[in-house]
């Protein structure tokens, strides 16, 4: 009955018929742009979320909209969401629209993604064309003119962008038969541009078939990588420990399995890309250090459970005959790979929440294998199994609580290794989703913690979570919870009008500032408890 009860003021049904609440749009906005691949999820196909965003968009105040694709696209770097916003937005306010264009178009990528649905959805207006022209004015570069020529070159000619730097003429080259197109305008761009003539005479060197004199100047030059992706074939392993070592962090991760497979020797150059600080940096979450893991260990033709593997010299694990073929060990990288993500847990300040007990619950049913927009191998299973080991592993009080519709077992040593403690819960993922499991199972053993994590996609479909948080909070008054959602479903296991009583915080998202932000309340919470 009081399960019952609760839910009558239910507004709403997830998508397994289960009662819950509708968002507001304030928060809706924020959960879409820290969360919104606009991707087919488990529940959902892309058709019906984008649908939803749509409907959300032509609704969403102005400035609310603008303060949130901002955030979504440099905090939480998601870009479809932001992207299908800021289209959105120059509908509404053409002044905020101006402001935040350079904000939430970032790379090139993200301007040929903008023309893509400015093509499919209204007509290139005067407001959307100087926006598109400030921005060629003052972010082309030439590893921009490399790397996104074809974007770049769609992008002038639709804003008729009169440029009259040199580099432009290369970028319109990517077109033939542009008019007024000639061989001097393009030989002005070489000669204005280092970097375009170097990248010129690379694909020389390797036409010739010198490659060592090619990996040479690749050490030298700033060229772009994925521009050359034509020339792959003809690069050898000496050209490709030259991209090795010019690679920014982001990349080397993304290109490590490439690097296996063309026997790279990584280790010192690992060793010294792939540090906490270099990572904070360049903005790379932390579970691009699990999926990298997996990438590299998939490109070994060795065994993948982490527990079997010897430090074997390359030729020996690649079955090698030629005495000539590399010797290091193979295993280096993952050695540097496994300790970094360790280290990202001793970097995090934890004395704030040492202060408190902790429950961590992660959803482990089987919507958990719903992956994160278009990014290979990374579902919520990997996020959520990554806060649970840092969790862990943490200085902390704390008492971990797997759940599907069952509260399972979680045997894992603290003492291992932040992978280790993520495979055994991305191994276990299957299942139901009773959100109220772990809740219930605390009622059951007595037992009260300050703050329980919850992370999860929400789609319950037992009695309930907020029933039997409420009953769990009139039995320990003063307990917090916090729910970590991984995804981009529109309705909520809790009002919003009764989270704070509750003593309730929903977090959208997976970047660094989740746990600063959790900081940040039980810092507030402390304060508030002393006064």
């Amino acid at each position: 009955l009081a399960a019952r009860s609760t839910y009558d003021g239910a507004d709403d049904r997830n998508a397994e018929n289960f009662p819950a609440w509708s968002m507001s749009d304030a928060m809706r906005l924020e959960q879409l742009a820290m969360t919104g691949t606009l991707g087919n999820s488990f529940y959902a196909s892309a058709k019906e979320v984008t649908a939803d965003a749509i409907r959300l968009l032509e609704r969403a105040d102005a400035s609310a909209l603008a303060k949130a694709i901002v955030r979504g696209r440099q905090e939480g770097f998601i870009r479809s969401f932001p992207i299908l916003g800021l289209l959105y937005l120059s509908q509404k306010d053409a002044t905020l629209f101006q402001e935040v264009f350079p904000q939430v178009v970032i790379t090139g990528n993200d301007l040929g993604d903008f023309i893509d649905l400015t093509r499919r959805r209204r007509g290139f207006g005067r407001s959307i064309k100087r926006a598109i022209t400030n921005w060629l004015a003052t972010k082309t570069t030439p590893y921009y003119a490399m790397k996104y020529r074809k974007p770049l070159a769609d992008a002038i000619r639709i804003s008729r962008f009169r440029g009259s730097e040199p580099i432009y003429a290369y970028i319109l080259n990517a077109y033939s038969n542009v008019k007024g197109m000639n061989d001097e305008k393009l030989e002005a761009a070489y000669l204005n541009c280092p970097e375009l003539a170097a990248r010129r005479r690379f694909i020389g060197l390797l036409d010739d078939g010198k490659t060592v004199e090619a990996a040479q100047l690749l050490r030298e030059a700033k060229l772009d990588v994925d521009s050359l992706t034509a020339y792959y074939d003809r690069f050898d392993t000496e050209i490709w420990l030259a991209v090795a070592e010019r690679t920014p962090v982001m990349k080397f991760l993304k290109f490590l399995a490439k690097f296996a497979r063309e026997r790279v020797d990584l280790d010192r150059i690992a060793q010294e890309k792939i540090t906490v600080d270099n990572l904070r940096r360049a903005k790379v979450f932390p579970f691009r250090l699990y999926t990298a893991y997996h990438g590299y260990l998939d490109a070994l033709p060795l065994s993948a459970d982490g527990k079997k593997f010897e430090c074997k010299p390359f030729a020996e694990v690649f079955g090698d005959k030629d005495e000539k073929a590399p010797t290091f060990p193979v295993l280096s990288v993952v050695d540097t790979l496994v300790k970094v993500l360790d280290d990202y847990t001793e970097r995090y300040d934890w004395s704030d929440f040492a202060k408190y007990s902790w429950v961590i619950a992660p959803d482990m049913s089987g919507s958990m294998t719903s992956r994160i927009g278009n990014s290979g191998n990374l579902t919520f299973a990997t996020v959520a199994a990554m806060f649970t080991a840092f969790f862990n592993k943490a200085p902390l009080q704390a008492q971990i609580l797997p759940w599907t519709t069952k509260v399972l077992s979680y045997n894992v040593p603290r003492r291992d290794s932040v992978i280790m403690q993520m495979n055994a819960i991305i191994n276990a993922v299957g299942g139901g989703t009773y959100m109220e499991t772990p809740v219930e199972y605390m009622i059951a053993q007595n037992k009260r913690v300050d703050y329980s994590v919850f992370i999860t996609d929400t789609e319950e479909y037992g009695s309930g979570w907020f029933a039997a948080w409420k009953r769990y909070h009139r039995k320990f008054p003063g307990v917090r919870a916090f729910i970590i959602r991984l995804d981009s479903y529109r309705t909520s296991p809790i009002p919003d009008d009764e989270a704070a009583k509750y003593g309730v915080w929903q977090i959208f998202g997976w970047n660094d500032s989740v746990i600063e932000y959790m900081r940040y309340i039980v810092m507030e919470n402390q304060m508030k408890g002393n006064k």
